[in-house]
């Protein structure tokens, strides 16, 4: 969020961060894969540089997904950058280093925002480097991939359901509970319920569940809708 009056940028711990910084330090103490969709604007950025700044890094190493560059290398040197480490040289001979420092520094989890731009190389190379942690170093590592989507829109779902090899192998990292995760807004507005209701995250199983959103948690429904459906003002109550 931007101050209204000084212009910068400063972060408010809403319902809608609760729950996103909760999906990702569940995904850090389980070291699981999921693919976190949420509406564009709702403040994924700002709650993934807030829990870095909580959790400390290296141990969450939170990228952005290059713009306008497929290649490998791109997501490589952002995880470097993220890291702190400046190492000369081609990337053939740095690459295989990276995993090295990922298990030197206590890297748990890696988040990369803006997931929905991820190429199939970046996937890839993704899947490269946990396969060497693996091993090499015994070290499993959390993998987020936050995208921007709205309404039942699963970004890199179709991607990762190719029939070939490599993405199926990438869908078996992948939770088995949560794979595809939504993160719903802290209200929305059902005028079938007359008023506001909350909602939690909604999950993804890997099914495309008819279309709907498989929604977790129970409607709760406001005082003041309930009020209004029975006909009666809140004064009345």
């Amino acid at each position: 969020m931007t101050h209204p009056l000084f212009g910068t940028e400063f972060f408010v711990e809403t319902p809608f961060a609760k729950r996103f910084q909760a999906t990702l330090r569940s995904s850090l103490h389980k070291r699981s894969w999921h693919v976190i969709v949420a509406d564009p604007g709702s403040g994924k950025t700002m709650s993934i540089r807030d829990l870095v700044e909580t959790t400390g890094a290296p141990a969450i190493l939170a990228v952005t997904c290059p713009k306008n560059n497929d290649d490998e290398q791109a997501l490589g040197d952002q995880l470097f950058t993220a890291l702190g480490v400046k190492l000369p040289g081609h990337w053939r001979t740095r690459k295989p280093k990276l995993m090295g420092h990922l298990h030197q520094y206590g890297t748990k989890l890696i988040v990369v925002d803006d997931a929905h731009d991820l190429s199939l190389q970046h996937l890839m190379f993704l899947k490269e480097v946990t396969d060497q942690g693996r091993l090499q170093y015994n070290h499993r590592l959390g993998l987020c991939l936050v995208a921007a989507g709205r309404g039942t829109t699963i970004p890199l779902k179709e991607i990762l359901d190719q029939p070939e090899t490599m993405w199926l192998q990438f869908r078996r990292r992948m939770d088995k509970l949560e794979p595809f995760c939504r993160i719903t807004g802290h209200t929305s507005y059902q005028p079938a319920f007359g008023g506001i209701i909350l909602r939690r995250e909604g999950c993804y199983d890997g099914e495309e569940n008819n279309g709907k959103d498989n929604t977790c948690g129970t409607p709760f429904t406001s005082r003041r809708s309930k009020n209004e459906n029975e006909g009666r003002s809140p004064s009345m109550v």
